[in-house]
């Protein structure tokens, strides 16, 4: 008796294992509902049957490209002339007007990297959590393309079993 009950509730957990949720962590990550980071190519192959979240996924992910390139851009910009006109001030190099011109410009463009990649980066957050949520509320309608399963339960005179259908 203990052996049939057992595998029961095996297969009712191992249906429970494939309808995963997703859950949102901050910088982008992903983990499923047993707190295990999922890599960006895994969430791809989850997305694979629903190519509107898969493209927004995509894109999401490219904003998260562009942002840190951004970010890490503009203050590498400014880092460097900051430490120019630090250098500058010290007296060991006179700079000519022509070049502190150009110090100038560059401080104002990673200034502006920086400034830009902030709503950014605060896009593709929004983005991917969009994502996550309309993958997990079409598991909870059972919304699948090509893949719908049904489990019933079905009794009569001579027993209780289980029917699984596949589609």
């Amino acid at each position: 008796m203990i052996k049939p009950i057992f595998f029961l509730l095996l297969f009712f957990c191992s249906l429970q294992a494939y309808s995963q949720k997703l859950v949102y962590k901050s910088n982008g990550n992903i983990t499923d509902s047993e707190n295990q980071n999922i890599s960006p190519d895994q969430v791809r192959e989850l997305l694979k049957d629903n190519e509107k979240l898969l493209a927004d996924y995509n894109v999401a992910r490219k904003k998260k490209t562009v942002g840190n390139i951004l970010l890490i851009g503009g203050a590498v910009l400014i880092g460097t002339t900051v430490t120019v006109a630090v250098i500058d001030f010290s007296e060991e190099i006179q700079l000519k007007n022509s070049t502190k011109n150009y110090v100038q410009a560059i401080y104002i463009v990673g200034l502006a990297s920086v400034i830009i990649a902030i709503p950014v980066k605060i896009g593709f957050s929004k983005k991917i959590k969009n994502v996550v949520t309309e993958y997990n509320n079409q598991n909870n309608t059972g919304y699948k393309q090509f893949n719908n399963q049904k489990l019933d339960l079905i009794t009569n005179s001579d027993g209780i079993g289980l029917r699984l259908t596949l589609n």
